[in-house]
């Protein structure tokens, strides 16, 4: 009976040593060093890789063609093949070169879609984030925070790691299992279970043995599962690293099924090799219609040819991001009805913005670019823009001129309600009307060179051209209503280190002469710091200060550090850079500011733990932010925002000497931005 009891006994200790709630520390540890201490840096490295991709739509709608990139699989069939034979070089794990050699697909037009999907191609198990700038890795140290581990023995000097959340389900963790290498700390094999960005996705990866090739796959499979408003679209992937057939660098071919039969690595699956037999009768059967019709009239042809191309340029324009490059560069233009763009705030309203991009190199130090950006604010009922050129010719040294023109902000004239009252009386009707509210369109030329690393010099010329909103009323009652300035600008911008703080000093001196009648002079300070943390962590600081030295000036205070934005971008904007409850009179109605921002982002860390809701936060971010201005006590807004796959948000108190005044929120449509 003892022998019994103590052979339990032995038995229970073997199988908690085997199956415990976290795993042996030695283990971890070793997992956490493996890049370190046994995988060489990927810099360098390339490797042939092949891809295959396959659609399955089991059930969509009209919706599906306002999807960026979606567009081609709305109508139909409903089941595609891609296939790619890629050669990549490596910079980083997550930041390769991909020169794409030979592309054959079933989709109509020889079109790519969901491109989100490239980033599952190469996870980076060992870096904090699995996938570029999301997905926290559970095989990174400092992600230890957020999963629970336990391990089995295999023998053999194999472990199986269990691998799962330890508080919540959150778009930003994953859960799973992975064979291990105790030795070592290897990962040889992992399964990933995980959601974001409305893909769920289950990959099966298998790790390269040694060297470089141990922080890339061997082979990655990876099933994809998209839902959204009645879509349903599953997608299968394989991606095959290491294949023994190179191409000449030269060869980029699309559309050679006989090209893309001779470098497969593996054979297709029995589905697949249907999807191409029926692709392949479509087209002969096409082939034979067109044959029948060739007598018929070409405008018949003609017409065909027209709605397809009609359907191209709707998918393409309307809801899909345009691009179009070169061997030297680029252009694109976002998409012309794209939900990301609609921002609202309490002081701005309702407004929607385009932007454009474009891109040349001349050679490796020179290159231009034209970056404009345009939008309408329903509120003000005014159409904003701003039109960037640079022109890089001293890569090395930061070394670029700039040319800026654009319709800036709003801006009021003190000196205009003086005039009024000093004509019309102090009760003058004038002085309740917006008639001191003026339009300003500006051009400024300036060039910019680091004369050391951590020195910068800036300078310019700036042009104003402000006109009142009701010249002609203005006109009527004899007051300036319109006002040019010209005034030469120079900037210092000092980093003492690469992760220090920057900060800047800004000078502006508006001259007096011929048809330049505003002279003016401005002094600003600035310092500003991110510091980007572990597990997604940013810490954002900025302070500084302005004023007009000139006494006598009272119009137009246009400050180049405190002004309001009409143009704002999505969650990585200047939301914790600025105010969001701040009237745009209040930017330019003092002679000085003084101001201090402060901002802290993270994933899971409030909303991220509210059940169901808490699932779909990606990242959440607090705000503190305060000013002093010469007609204005302590002005303080509190905040908190979240990014979602939908929507960034974020709702703001404001206090005057920390009493509270009023509360608000913004937010922009995130939806299918990373897309």
């Amino acid at each position: 009976m003892k022998r019994i009891l103590l052979l339990l006994l032995l038995l229970s200790t073997v199988t908690t040593a085997n199956c415990h709630e976290y795993s042996d520390s030695v283990l971890l540890e070793r997992i956490f060093c493996f890049q370190r201490n046994y995988a060489h840096d990927v810099n360098g490295f390339s490797t042939n890789v092949y891809l295959k991709h396959f659609y399955n739509i089991k059930r969509r709608n009209a919706t599906l063609w306002m999807i960026p990139s979606m567009y081609p699989l709305a109508k139909g069939q409903r089941k595609f093949l891609s296939e790619q034979y890629n050669h990549f070089t490596f910079n980083d794990v997550d930041d390769y070169e991909n020169l794409n050699q030979v592309f054959y697909t079933t989709i109509p037009r020889n079109k790519h879609t969901m491109s989100t999907l490239l980033c599952y191609l190469t996870p980076d198990l060992y870096n904090e984030t699995i996938y570029r700038d999301h997905v926290l890795s559970p095989f990174n140290r400092y992600n230890k925070l957020f999963y629970k581990y336990t391990t089995t023995d295999m023998g053999n000097g194999k472990i199986r790691l269990y691998f799962r959340p330890k508080w919540v389900m959150n778009t930003q963790l994953v859960k799973g299992q992975a064979i291990v290498n105790y030795a070592t700390g290897r990962l040889e094999q992992i399964e990933l279970n995980g959601e974001f960005d409305m893909i769920r996705f289950h990959t099966i990866s298998t790790q390269g043995d040694h060297g470089a090739r141990a922080l890339t796959p061997q082979l990655c499979v990876t099933d994809v599962a998209f839902n959204f408003v009645g879509n349903n679209i599953t997608s299968h992937f394989e991606v095959a690293y290491d294949c023994p057939i190179t191409l000449p660098d030269t060869v980029s071919i699309i559309g050679n099924r006989h090209l893309i039969d001779s470098v497969r690595p593996f054979s297709l699956s029995e589905e697949e090799e249907q999807v191409y037999q029926c692709f392949d009768s479509l087209r002969h059967a096409k082939r034979i219609s067109d044959s029948i019709e060739a007598y018929k009239p070409m405008v018949i042809e003609k017409r065909s040819k027209s709605k397809d191309n009609t359907w191209d340029m709707l998918g393409e324009n309307l809801f899909s991001k345009t691009k179009s490059s070169s061997e030297n560069g680029y252009i694109w233009l976002s998409p012309l009805l794209d939900p990301q763009y609609i921002s609202y705030s309490k002081s701005k309203g309702l407004s929607y913005k385009m932007r454009l991009g474009a891109h040349y190199e001349f050679s490796k130090q020179t290159c231009v670019d034209f970056n404009p950006k345009a939008g309408y604010n329903f509120k003000l009922k005014q159409f904003f823009f701003t039109a960037p050129i640079r022109l890089e010719y001293s890569h090395q040294r930061r070394g670029f001129l700039d040319l800026i023109v654009g319709n800036g902000n709003r801006l009021s004239n003190q000196n205009t309600l003086d005039e009024i009252a000093a004509v019309d009386g102090e009760d003058s009707q004038w002085l309740n009307e917006d008639l001191h509210i003026f339009r300003d369109l500006y051009v400024q030329l300036k060039n910019h060179y680091m004369i050391v690393p951590w020195l910068g010099i800036e300078g310019g010329i700036t042009f104003h051209h402000r006109r009142s909103l009701h010249a002609s009323q203005l006109r009527q009652i004899g007051i300036e209503n319109d006002y040019k300035s010209l005034a030469p600008l120079l900037s210092v911008k000092i980093r003492p280190w690469r992760s220090a703080p920057i900060f800047s000093i800004d000078y502006e001196r508006g001259l007096k002469f011929d048809r330049f009648n505003l002279p003016y002079e401005r002094l600003e300070a600035d310092a500003s710091w991110k510091k980007r943390m572990h597990r997604l962590q940013v810490f954002n600081a900025r302070i500084g200060g302005g004023l007009y030295t000139l006494k006598q000036v009272r119009s137009f205070m246009d400050f180049a550090n405190f002004r309001d934005n009409n143009l704002p971008e999505g969650w990585d904007d200047d939301w914790s850079g600025n105010f969001q409850l701040l009237s745009s009179s209040v930017y330019n109605e003092s002679k000085y500011y003084i101001r201090g921002n402060i901002s802290y982002e993270s994933p899971l860390m409030g909303l991220s733990f509210v059940p169901i809701a808490g699932h779909y936060i990606e990242r959440e971010r607090i705000y503190l932010s305060s000013l002093v201005t010469s007609h204005s006590r302590l002005y303080s807004e509190l905040g908190y925002g979240f990014s979602s796959r939908y929507i960034s948000m974020g709702v703001f108190a404001g206090f005057r000497n920390w009493e509270y005044q009023e509360i608000g929120c913004k937010f922009t449509i995130e939806l299918f931005r990373r897309w």
